[in-house]
C-alpha cells in the first residue's frame, strides 16, 4: 500500500469513491466506534436508499452482534460467509476485512457483499433506517410468525409489532378492530388472522359497508324471507353474516353503517341469534367479528354518530396498521415485490434506477401500499427501455413537497438544504469553490448534496 505521503495518493483518494463505485456489489465500511462512514453506490442500488440516509448510524445502537462489529471485536477477517442476518431478518453471503493502522489495531470494518441469490439487498431494504422505530420489535422477525401472515410484505419494526399482536390474538376468539388509513392492507389482516385461528377451515365472508347502499346494507347482513319487500327473491336470501357461521365476518368500513344497522348489529352481538328481514325465526349464529375502519371513531361516538354501545363491543383488541411512510425500510421491498409481479405479468425485464428509488423514498403515500402498486405496475406498462427512472413513476400533486399538508421533518430539513445549496451557487455565479466556501462543507459532502438533489451547474 502506498504511504499517504507519496505524490500519488492523493489522486487514488480522489478516485476511489469513483472506483468503488464501479462495483456493482454492495460496500459499506463502518469507523472504530461502530458508525457508518462510507457506502458505494452498488450499496444504494441494492437497498434502494441513499448514502446521507444512512452514513453516520451506529450499529451497535441497535445490531451488536453483526457481523461487522463481530469483525472490529476480533480483528479476524470473515471471507464469503453465508449466515443469518439479525438485522435483515434473513441469510445473506458477504466478506467482513478488518481495516487495520500501522500498529495492527483495527479502525475500521469493511463489509462486501455478493449478488448471489442467496443476498436479498436487491429486495430488501436496510433496516439501519429504522433506528428511530419501536423498541418493542427487537426482538421480532418475520420467521417467528405464522405462513398465514406471509401475504403482508414487510420488515419494518413497526409492521413486525403489529404482526405480532394479531399472530397472538388471532388464535383467541376475541373480537378484533383493525385501524388504519385506506391502502394499508387491512383486509389482508383480517384474512391472516382468519387462516391462523381455529376457524380457518370456516368460511371467511368480507363486507364493505361503505360499498353497499344504505338502503341494502341491512338485507346484505341479516338476509330476508321471502315477500320481504318488493323486489326481494320469492326464496329470500341468506345475509352475510349466517354465510360466516362457524368463521370469520369481516365487517370493513365499519364507521360507515347507518345508525339504523348498527342497532342490528349490536343486538346481534349481544345475543348471537338474527331474525332475517320479514321473519321472526331467531337463528343463532357461532361467528367470529373483525371489524376494520380508517375513521374517527372515537370522535363519532362524542358526536353521536356512532353508538358507544357498539364500538366498546367491537374495539376489544384494537391494532393499528402502520400507514408507508412510517415504514420506509419497506418502501424499497414492496417495490421490487410488485416489480417483480408485474414484469412477470407482462414479461418484462426492468429495473429501478437510483433516481426512481430516491423519488419512491421521498413520497408521502396517501394511498398507502395500494396506491405503490399502482404505480409499479404503470410503470412497468409505460416504460419501453430497461430501466424505470423518475418520469416513469405516476405520482399525484402530493408529492409537491413544498405542500405542508404531506412534510415530515426529513422531507422538510431536504427542502431546506436544496434551497440553500441553489441559493449558495447563485451567489456564487455557480463557481463551485466559492459555493463550497459559503455553505461550509466539503468537496464531497458537496458534490454528493448535487447528485442528491439532481443540480446540474451551467
Amino acid at each position: 500500500m502506498l504511504p499517504k505521503d507519496n505524490k500519488y495518493w492523493h489522486i487514488i483518494e480522489h478516485y476511489l469513491d469513483s472506483i468503488l463505485d464501479m462495483f456493482n456489489d454492495p460496500v459499506i465500511i463502518i469507523d472504530k466506534e461502530g458508525a457508518i462512514i462510507y457506502v458505494n453506490q452498488g450499496y444504494e442500488l441494492q437497498v434502494g436508499i441513499s448514502r446521507e440516509q444512512i452514513l453516520g448510524r451506529n450499529l451497535k445502537n441497535k445490531y451488536p452482534q453483526d457481523k461487522l462489529l463481530e469483525t472490529l471485536r476480533t480483528g479476524e477477517p470473515i471471507i464469503n460467509e453465508e449466515h443469518y442476518n439479525e438485522t435483515l431478518g434473513y441469510s445473506i453471503v458477504a466478506s467482513f476485512l478488518p481495516i487495520k493502522d500501522d500498529n495492527g489495531e483495527t479502525i475500521a470494518v469493511a463489509g462486501i457483499g455478493t449478488t448471489s441469490p442467496v443476498y436479498k439487498l436487491n429486495i430488501r431494504l436496510s433496516p439501519i433506517h429504522s433506528f428511530k422505530q419501536d423498541k418493542l420489535s427487537d426482538n421480532l422477525s418475520r420467521k417467528n410468525f405464522p405462513s398465514s401472515f406471509d401475504s403482508i410484505i414487510g420488515e419494518a419494526p413497526k409492521l413486525l409489532n403489529c404482526l405480532n399482536l394479531s399472530a397472538q390474538v388471532a388464535k383467541s376468539e376475541a373480537t378484533v378492530m383493525l385501524r388504519g388509513e385506506t391502502g394499508v392492507g387491512k383486509e389482508l389482516f383480517a384474512r391472516a388472522i382468519h387462516d391462523c385461528s381455529d376457524r380457518c377451515k370456516n368460511p371467511f365472508v368480507a363486507v364493505n359497508c361503505a360499498a353497499i347502499p344504505e338502503n341494502l346494507i341491512e338485507s346484505e347482513l341479516f338476509g330476508y324471507t321471502a315477500g320481504a319487500f318488493t323486489g326481494a327473491r320469492t326464496s329470500g336470501k341468506t345475509g352475510k353474516i349466517e354465510m360466516a357461521h362457524k368463521g370469520t365476518l369481516f365487517l370493513d368500513e365499519i364507521g360507515d353503517l347507518s345508525p339504523s344497522t348498527q342497532v342490528k348489529l349490536l343486538r346481534f352481538t349481544q345475543e348471537k341469534y338474527l331474525e332475517r328481514i320479514g321473519g321472526n325465526e331467531q337463528i343463532p349464529i357461532d361467528v367470529r367479528i373483525v371489524t376494520a375502519t380508517n375513521r374517527n371513531l372515537e370522535l363519532m361516538v362524542q358526536q353521536g354518530e356512532f353508538r358507544a354501545d357498539l364500538y366498546y363491543r367491537l374495539n376489544v383488541i384494537p391494532i393499528h396498521i402502520p400507514p408507508l411512510r412510517e415504514r420506509l425500510e419497506d418502501i424499497g421491498i414492496l417495490a421490487h415485490y410488485f416489480l417483480d409481479y408485474f414484469t412477470r405479468k407482462y414479461s418484462k425485464k426492468i429495473g429501478f434506477s437510483m433516481e426512481a428509488m430516491e423519488c419512491l423514498q421521498e413520497y408521502h403515500w396517501p394511498g398507502n401500499i395500494r396506491e405503490l402498486k399502482n404505480i409499479i405496475e404503470h410503470a412497468v406498462v409505460i416504460c419501453t427501455g430497461n430501466t424505470i427512472n423518475e418520469n416513469h413513476l405516476n405520482l399525484s400533486e402530493h408529492a409537491n413537497i413544498k405542500d405542508p399538508s404531506v412534510l415530515d421533518l426529513n422531507r422538510a430539513i431536504e427542502y431546506t438544504e436544496k434551497a440553500i445549496i441553489k441559493k449558495a451557487l447563485e451567489k456564487a455565479f455557480y463557481n463551485k469553490s466559492k459555493a463550497i466556501k459559503y455553505l461550509g462543507i466539503s468537496r464531497g459532502a458537496f458534490y454528493a448534496k448535487l447528485k442528491k438533489y439532481k443540480l446540474t451547474i451551467p
